[in-house]
């Protein structure tokens, strides 16, 4: 396998394996969350990834992050949507959403009537979210109670659904850095005492749900999912992630997703990795994610531990990143002060290794 040879994913055949990751810039508009014009150009502008996953999308009004932030729970948000997945099929690219719901890391501020975040249990994710008072610790969340579970998977249901009618070819299902579903995986945050928490099987029946309703709105070939069992670093942590994160990756091989998005860097350590495991366990397409650059890219692809690999901040500052790496040439320097504020500057600015044309969004 090649970096840059054809490969398949679901019911798609993608022109290589290089995947833009599921990147917020916070670029939609802040009353509304529906995606501006300029979100068109930015994804039309990185086309040419065999698969773009688009930045994490809100399916709920209770999961608000920062002004900016997109979603896709109601009919004028997937008008707005419209347009992105349209410029990107133009320029004969591929586009998943990627869905998910804050859980604890939200803050009442920005949720409706003021109302506290919901998890699995009532502890708060370690850290601070910036508030307009300033940064805060991030507030202890309200425990959902069983009964309330299933409006959540309704949630992520209507937003899979929306995401179909606004053009996309897949949805990811976020189950990674600590959202709601990876609350509810991990004993870290998770310490309820119903059929959703104690052991490995309920912690994972959340997202398992989840994939089951999506599933049933766009087939299996259209969804995939994301997770990060070396991620911690709010407190979302658990006592024995080879056992929870192995029975996901088999429950995921009988259900047969588009894929699996696994963030494990090459710098993890060879005690603490996963990816050899899953790789056995869940035989679909495998992404991989975290740090890497075209070299161990490459390596990863030809050495068949990943059949692709996903990059953030080189797609950041560099929207035609695989003819970059075809060409071993340089690389965009990422404007980090821009990214997640501001306009066109630091978003759809970036120098491509030709001029090009640039069409109008819409």
């Amino acid at each position: 396998m090649s970096l840059f040879s054809t490969a398949p994913l679901g019911n798609l055949t993608l022109a290589n394996r290089v995947v833009m990751a599921p990147l917020g810039r916070a670029r939609s508009d802040e009353q509304t969350r529906q995606p501006l014009p300029r979100v068109a150009t930015y994804y039309r502008q990185r086309a040419s990834a065999g698969l773009i996953i688009s930045e994490a999308t809100h399916v709920s009004s209770e999961s608000v992050s920062r002004p900016g932030g997109s979603a896709i729970h109601d009919d004028a948000q997937v008008e707005a949507w419209k347009p992105v997945t349209a410029a990107v099929h133009a320029e004969g690219g591929r586009i998943f959403q990627q869905l998910f719901h804050l859980g604890r890391k939200a803050h009442p501020h920005r949720l409706p009537g003021n109302l506290l975040p919901v998890a699995p249990s009532a502890i708060a994710a370690i850290g601070e979210i910036s508030t307009p008072s300033g940064q805060q610790p991030f507030p202890v969340p309200r425990a959902l109670e069983t009964e309330e579970i299933a409006q959540r998977v309704e949630d992520f249901r209507i937003a899979a659904r929306n995401a179909g009618r606004a053009g996309f070819d897949g949805v990811e299902i976020h189950a990674a850095n600590g959202y709601l579903i990876d609350q509810f995986l991990r004993d870290g945050a998770n310490q309820r005492d119903d059929r959703y928490g104690g052991s490995v099987e309920n912690r994972a029946r959340l997202l398992l749900e989840i994939v089951d309703a999506a599933i049933a709105e766009l087939g299996a070939e259209r969804v995939g999912v994301r997770i990060s069992p070396n991620v911690e670093y709010d407190g979302i942590r658990d006592s024995d992630p080879l056992a929870l994160y192995s029975h996901v990756g088999r429950e995921l091989q009988q259900r047969g997703i588009a894929y699996l998005h696994l963030i494990e860097p090459d710098t993890t350590p060879p005690e603490r990795r996963l990816a050899p495991t899953l790789r056995e366990l869940f035989t679909g397409p495998l992404i991989l994610a975290g740090d890497f650059d075209r070299d161990s890219a490459r390596q990863a692809v030809e050495q068949g531990r990943a059949d692709f690999v996903a990059f953030g901040r080189l797609f950041i500052a560099n929207p035609d990143l695989v003819e970059r790496f075809r060409r071993e040439a340089p690389l965009n320097a990422p404007d980090e002060a821009s990214f997640y504020v501001g306009g066109d500057q630091g978003y759809i600015d970036y120098p491509f290794l030709e001029p090009r044309r640039e069409a109008v969004a819409g």
